[in-house]
């Protein structure tokens, strides 16, 4: 399972982005990152326009800190990594061939919690660098001398003087005192005007009813988070450029390559190689030296127990999984969808591959299946284990039965007279002598 970037979480988080709506988990965030920063330039908007793609300013960039970039916070900056950052760049006209440029920089990092499951990315407050850096490298280019630096703290809140919906002619904008935007008094007077200062208010009015209701939207998907068990069982690559294998041997396909940081539920263990599941019913092989094990499945492996129920397994493996049609005309699934897993024998010796052994080996992966199922699976009717072998045979259970097994609610004894054995006499131990 690929980070489970695919779960709710990461659904909440692309929310957060999409909407753009900052911080909403923390409201002093949102009102600062809602401010955008702006600047006039006597440049016409096809100039500025080409000057900003010269300077790379539309594409996103990886920020190696936050601190210094984002205003403070009710969390450490220090838990946060993976920083990025994106401009949001408007271009207004102004008086002649000037043109206003507006700048809003949007971080995003991934916040590392003491819950893992609260972990995830949220969108941080810029605290102005970013966007005066930005401005300043612009009027460098143009040729013009940049504004006085502002101090970190004199930009954390700056408070809008103008209406940036519609351009104001000869609107020439300034750093005043402190981290306020100023206006000439001439365009300040016209600003100030009744129907623009009502315009504004109702634009704000808006806006944070908006606010409310995505943050009431968000505040919902974050208590399913809270409900949601984080799987402990993820193996993390190490570094970038590990190959994904279809089989356990160098010399097997190469299904993709894994990113460093990319998570995969541990599945098994093969000698050195770690059995994950990547997406669905995908599964694939890394070497164990690629990855960091939670310290349960580590010690699982150091352990004689885990050791022993290794070598057992290798007795059986896997070859292929498949949702297919049942394979049967066993009236309970006849012609209905099932999960098929093809295994074929991996040891010679005949003790370790007979009826017993073929029967715990389903066992484990029936329950294995059981406990995976999740309301996200797609519907299947049953499951079927085809032995891939002379003297091999096929074990079908339905979807009800398997689950009633896993509950509890019926015995092994009678689940297997439950399932679909062909022949039965290949799951059928011999009597002891």
């Amino acid at each position: 399972m690929k980070r489970p970037s695919k779960s709710l979480r990461h659904f909440a988080g692309y929310l957060t982005l999409t909407l753009s709506i900052g911080s909403i988990l923390a409201p002093g965030f949102a009102r600062a990152q809602a401010v955008p920063y702006a600047r006039t330039f006597a440049k016409s908007r096809e100039n500025v326009d080409k000057a900003l793609k010269e300077l790379q300013a539309y594409a996103g960039q990886k920020l190696p800190i936050v601190d210094g970039f984002v205003a403070t916070g009710d969390q450490p900056l220090s838990r946060y990594e993976r920083a990025f950052y994106q401009y949001s760049i408007d271009l207004l006209p102004a008086s002649g061939e000037a043109t206003i440029v507006r700048v809003t920089a949007r971080i995003t990092a991934w916040y590392v919690d003491a819950v893992p499951w609260k972990s995830g990315y949220q969108v941080l407050p810029s605290s102005g660098r970013l966007e005066l850096d930005l401005l300043d490298r612009l009027s460098e280019k143009f040729g013009e001398k940049p504004l006085t630096s502002v101090l970190k703290s004199q930009v954390q809140a700056p408070i809008p003087k103008i209406n940036f919906s519609s351009g104001l002619p000869g609107a020439s904008l300034q750093l005043g005192k402190g981290s306020e935007l100023a206006v000439p008094p001439s365009a300040a007077s016209d600003a100030t005007g009744g129907d623009e200062m009502s315009a504004l208010r109702a634009r704000r009015e808006a806006e944070e009813k908006r606010m409310r209701q995505l943050t009431a939207e968000l505040q919902t998907w974050q208590e399913v988070l809270h409900n949601q068990a984080h799987p402990p069982n993820l193996a993390v690559v190490k570094k970038a450029g590990t190959p994904m294998l279809a089989r356990p041997a160098e010399s097997s396909q190469v299904l993709f390559v894994a990113a460093a940081d990319d998570e995969f539920e541990f599945l098994d263990a093969e000698g050195p190689w770690i059995h994950v599941q990547i997406s669905g019913a995908s599964r694939g092989y890394i070497r164990r030296s690629s990855l960091d094990l939670p310290e349960f499945i580590v010690a699982r492996l150091k352990s004689p127990n885990g050791n022993a129920a290794n070598e057992k397994q290798k007795a059986f493996r896997v070859e292929r999984e498949e949702n297919s049609p049942f394979p049967g005309d066993w009236e309970p699934l006849k012609g209905k969808t099932v999960k098929i897993y093809t295994v074929q024998p991996v040891s010679q010796d005949p003790k370790q591959t007979d009826a017993r052994a073929k029967l715990a080996f389903a066992a484990g992966l029936l329950r294995k299946y059981a406990a995976e199922t999740t309301a996200s699976t797609p519907a299947l009717d049953g499951i079927v284990v085809i032995f891939d072998a002379a003297d091999g045979g096929i074990i079908g259970s339905t979807l009800l039965n398997l689950q009633q097994w896993a509950s509890g609610s019926l015995s092994q004894d009678n689940f297997w007279k439950h399932c679909y054995l062909d022949p039965p006499d290949a799951f059928r131990p011999a009597p002891n002598p």
